[in-house]
């Protein structure tokens, strides 16, 4: 293995004195982005775009170890692969975001640990948008600190992948297209299976991180006489050892969840348009405290969430006009969290739910998009009525105003908000407990920031202040013993972010092997009065993260793609034995090599964590070392 990594350092640094055959430059193209609820061309806020080219090339597998890399986004994993992350942005929680497939909401009521269970792999998707700040006047709940929308490709490819590695790792993938006249049809099957991995020197041989995992993912979409349809299912199965993931008082954890999802979208064209979605998702989720004596605290939980989203958009001279509701109807049948049922419903022989809860909120939205010359608006309100909490509104403005082509100055000013979830009301066991009363969390967002795009370089500065009341979290009081929900009264969070895609030959006027670099920045800091308790969740977040990556090319089919990221977090946490650590700052770095073969078809090897440093993302559970994998694309 230190021979293979050395052999593959040695490449890279050998290219420095090659001349590549050809390089790729930015493609600096506007896309349709979701910056708004018109989802037009003009991208007023701060959406930052992860494109098909990178995606294919970076030294990753998931859609969860992508975002890695991503501006200002934490990727706090229990286990590699896509097992379980809890994402967030801008210093916020893992419940503060919102993520969305082609613009449908996905995340779970009952916690936001299984937001990220998406039934689709990195092939099928064409680009991932990344909106930094709250939007909830555009999305609703869930947008408190940001929003991830995951576009998948209308015209998928023909393929079969197949990869292994160490630690048991084996991966199975094969994704078909079929086109017939106007109706596009893409399938993908992805296995994925791992042993775990060694998790410290003291346990040599505990692996309890091994993983199963199934994904079923299957899309139709259709263009004719003016209406685009676009039909999707997915299906996800996992079943992982949960090394102390929620306690490191009895590490030995198991967890089963499964995630159905189906969505229907129908879209006008004109010069009124019409846009209708339609969606369905269901999770289960079982977890095991004991894995080897399930009866002693086994838990079952059951979401089902039921959503419709209308939009009636109005071209005008300047722009547009949008109006829209969204209704979204969830519920929980569990043995923890809820109220008591009226009778048991039996799961097997030895379980049954016996609580459940059901709530409904209506979103309705208006919206108005103009552009005056150099000058574009968008600004608009939405009232949230909720079955639980009432009524509320929540509007914003984004601004934007183009100095030349090339640089454009932007502001926004929004409120967001977000409920808690079945989790946060209900969950109780002897060291934590639930809260009822809790309310919505709400928070002003201000950003000011500037673009600067031209044929070398893409270029964005953002700063922001976020002012948060009511922010819900588990805390602890001095002289307690339990973890308690409450509603925290003030946290303000500020910042700023830096992110930069450069071409190094057109701006040396150079043909370098090393073409394009990519950098992001961004420094989180938190007010808060925190004295009187401890915070699980608000306190630890990134300070400082900083990532940068780069592409090479050795000749027409020799490619190497390396990312790196230092991540500096704030925040203590502690052990069975109430001993306090630090969360130290670390280095990553990944890699991946891959080769053109037989014409289309693709070799590779990719290497995460390079340097194998030891480090964890959360609490007491540790992160994976040094790990590479070989694998082959073959192209149908």
């Amino acid at each position: 293995m230190k021979k293979l990594v050395k052999t593959l350092v040695a490449i890279a640094l050998s290219t420095n004195f090659l001349i590549a055959q050809e390089s790729i430059s930015i493609d600096i193209n506007e896309v349709i982005v979701s910056s708004n609820r018109a989802s037009s061309k003009e991208n007023i806020t701060n959406v930052h775009i992860i494109s098909l080219e990178e995606i294919e090339n970076a030294p990753v597998q998931t859609i969860e170890d992508l975002l890695e890399y991503a501006i200002n986004i934490d990727m706090r994993q229990r286990c590699g692969q896509g097992v379980q992350t809890d994402i967030s942005i801008r210093g916020g929680t893992f419940e503060q975001v919102l993520v969305m497939l082609n613009g449908v909401k996905l995340n779970d009521p009952q916690t936001g640990h299984h937001t990220m269970d998406l039934p689709l792999s990195l092939e099928q998707v064409e680009r991932i948008e990344i909106m930094t700040g709250g939007a909830s006047r555009i999305f609703g709940n869930y947008a408190y600190t940001g929003v991830i929308n995951v576009i998948t490709k209308k015209e998928g490819g023909k393929s079969i992948n197949i990869s292994t590695g160490e630690n048991g790792y084996i991966n199975t993938e094969f994704n078909y297209n079929l086109k017939i006249k106007n109706t596009n049809h893409n399938i993908s099957i992805n296995n994925k299976v791992s042993d775990g991995f060694n998790l410290h020197d003291t346990i040599p041989d505990s692996l309890n991180m091994d993983y199963k995992i199934n994904n079923f993912y299957y899309q139709t979409s259709t263009a004719n006489n003016g209406i685009n349809t676009l039909f999707n299912v997915g299906y996800t199965d996992k079943e992982f050892g949960a090394f102390s993931f929620y306690t490191d008082k009895y590490p030995n954890q198991f967890e089963k969840t499964k995630t159905t999802f189906s969505s229907l979208q129908i879209k006008t064209e004109g010069d009124i348009s019409i846009e209708n979605k339609l969606y369905w998702r269901k999770h289960n989720d079982e977890f095991i405290l004991f894995r080897e004596n399930p009866e002693w605290y086994h838990n079952f939980h059951k979401t089902n969430v039921f959503g419709i989203d209308f939009n009636i958009i109005q071209k005008t001279k300047t722009g547009t006009n949008v109006i829209g509701m969204e209704i979204r109807t969830d519920n929980i049948i569990s043995n923890r969290l809820g109220n008591d049922l009226d009778s048991p419903i039996e799961i097997d022989s030895l379980n049954s739910y016996t609580k459940g809860e059901s709530r409904t909120t209506t979103n309705i939205f208006t919206e108005k998009n103009m552009i005056f010359s150099n000058l574009s608006i968008s600004t608009g309100i939405m009232m949230n009525i909720d079955s639980r909490y009432g009524n509320d509104f929540f509007p914003g403005i984004d601004l934007s105003y183009k100095i030349t082509d090339g640089i454009k100055i932007f502001a926004s000013n929004n409120k967001s908000m977000r409920a808690p979830n079945y989790t946060e009301l209900y969950y109780t066991d002897p060291i934590n407990q639930g809260n009822e009363y809790l309310v919505a969390e709400h928070s002003t967002n201000k950003e000011l920031g500037v673009n600067w795009n031209n044929k070398i370089h893409k270029t964005t500065l953002t700063f922001y202040n976020r002012k948060g009341e009511d922010m819900i979290d588990w805390v602890i009081t001095e002289g307690d013993s339990i973890w308690r929900t409450a509603n925290i009264k003030t946290l303000n969070v500020s910042g700023y972010e830096f992110s930069s895609k450069i071409d190094i030959n057109k701006l040396l006027n150079t043909n370098l092997p090393i073409s394009v670099i990519g950098i992001n920045y961004s420094k989180n800091e938190i007010d808060a009065n925190t004295e009187s308790f401890q915070s699980k969740y608000t306190i630890d977040h990134l300070k400082r993260n900083f990532s940068l990556t780069a592409r090479q090319f050795i000749g027409e089919k020799f490619r190497i793609n390396w990312r790196s990221s230092y991540q500096e977090r704030a925040g203590t946490y502690k052990n069975q034995f109430e001993e306090e650590f630090t969360y130290n700052p670390i280095w990553l770095i990944s890699s991946r090599a891959s080769y053109q073969i037989l014409r289309s078809n693709i070799l590779y090897l990719e290497i995460n964590n390079l340097l194998n440093t030891k480090y964890v993302d959360y609490g007491m559970v540790p992160q994976i070392g040094r790990w590479y994998r070989v694998g082959l694309k073959i192209n149908l």
